[in-house]
């Protein structure tokens, strides 16, 4: 490109420059004179006093506003302030309550702590006084059942189950009931009495079956079976227990209720013997199972054994709550049955009680250190008494049978208890 060119690109823009701000010069005089016009213009005049107003009006109410905002902000304010004034003081209060209840819980607390540990030491004082009272106890039923003498007026106490209630007709006469502690009726039990109770002693399979009428399980053992264990059971237990005293009375009951399924009452001569025979058999071990012997008072025998059994008429079986007894071998202890205390017609030998299976075994937290020899002493002196006393008999009996007619009238005599055995087999 030449100068020439060049010049004349340059001076076409200066040009156009020239030209755009001249024209620029005169729009804008036109608009100031249009402006002026305007200003001039009472509609402009009044169109602009309107704005004004419109202004002034809005900002009047902003300020309105803003000052109506304020104050709902101030009494929003002042309510929250009071709200949370009230609420630090419920606050306070409630700590000073906390406190005031944490003084108190703790007060309670140490009173507690207090009333447990002297609680404690009464417990352990009247545990020491039950020791030392129990300690004497026994030192006076040891002695008792080793001199003799009054029985010790502790043990004349009768227990009552539910006082203020009627007497439990069948436990007055059988000392057992089906409901047993939980009976309606009150049952009172004696603190000693002559008579031992051992419940659920005899136990055989035939006398947990319980009848029904499509029930045959107890056609398995016949009565003569059933008899013969319970002999087997008679010259064991007996010959054990008057070791210990002299034997007024002793049943074993064949009923199927539960209350009174394998009871054996065991009357004594004497509450000595009774007491003596208590302290050796409770607790003691029979064919696997622990014995609980408890004394109890039948005041007929006449009237607590169902009389009706024997000769199997009785209407309720099972479920009677009289005594159905077993009878004894050799009619033993038959006058008892009439409330006639007497002394057995026969005795059970030695040869009878060394032929038979020995089932007992003595608990050996029983008797320990000292006691057990004492035991044992005491045993062998019953023993020794027993076999000179069994002796003297024999004697006295052999001189006072040596004719054939006394030998013909026992052998007559024995045959007839045989034949009434007989009848239950």
């Amino acid at each position: 490109m030449g100068k020439h060119e060049k010049w004349r690109k340059i001076a076409k823009k200066v040009r156009r420059k020239r030209i755009r701000q001249s024209l620029a010069k005169i729009r804008h005089e036109k608009e100031e004179q249009e402006q002026r016009k305007r200003e001039q213009s009472p509609t402009y005049i009044q169109l602009l006093q309107k704005y004004e107003e419109e202004e002034a009006f809005q900002e009047e109410e902003e300020a309105r506003l803003r000052a109506e905002a304020e104050q709902r902000w101030l009494q929003i304010e002042e309510e929250a302030q009071k709200q949370w004034r009230e609420l630090q003081k419920k606050l306070e209060e409630a700590r000073e309550d906390r406190i005031r209840q944490n003084l108190l819980i703790k007060l309670e607390w140490e009173k507690e702590q207090k009333r447990l540990k002297d609680l404690k030491e009464a417990k352990e004082r009247e545990r020491e006084e039950n020791e030392k009272r129990q300690q004497q106890l026994r030192e006076e039923i040891e002695n008792f059942i080793a001199h003799g003498g009054d029985t010790p007026e502790h043990l004349k106490v009768y227990i009552e189950m539910n006082p203020n209630k009627p007497v439990c007709p069948f436990f007055q006469k059988t000392s057992a009931c089906r409901f047993k502690d939980s009976c309606s009726r009150n049952h009172i039990k004696p603190g000693v009495s002559r008579i031992l109770l051992i419940p659920n002693f005899y136990s055989h399979y035939s006398l947990e079956q319980t009848e029904s009428e499509y029930d045959d399980s107890s056609l398995e053992f016949e009565n003569h079976e059933t008899y013969s264990h319970f002999k087997d059971f008679f010259f064991d237990v007996l010959p054990e227990m008057e070791r210990y005293g002299r034997i007024r009375q002793f049943k074993v009951c064949c009923n199927r209720e539960s209350h009174l399924r394998g009871n054996v009452y065991v009357e004594y001569s004497t509450t000595r013997e009774a007491v003596r025979s208590f302290h050796v058999f409770n607790g003691r071990w029979y064919g696997g199972k622990q014995l609980s012997v408890e004394f109890c008072n039948i005041e007929s025998w006449k009237s607590a054994i169902c009389g009706l059994h024997s000769r199997k008429r009785c209407p309720k079986g099972s479920s009677c709550n009289f005594l159905h007894v077993f009878p004894n071998p050799h009619n033993l202890f038959y006058l008892a049955d009439r409330d006639e205390h007497r002394t057995p017609s026969r005795s059970i030998s030695r040869a009878e009680t060394e032929e038979r299976n020995w089932r007992w075994s003595e608990s050996p937290e029983r008797f320990p250190g000292n006691h057990t020899s004492s035991h044992k002493k005491r045993e062998e002196k019953h023993t020794r008494n027993g076999s000179n006393s069994k002796r003297r008999t024999q004697d006295r009996s052999h001189n006072r049978r040596s004719s054939k007619s006394r030998k013909r009238s026992r052998s007559r005599r024995e045959s007839r208890n045989d034949r009434k055995d007989s009848k239950y087999r």
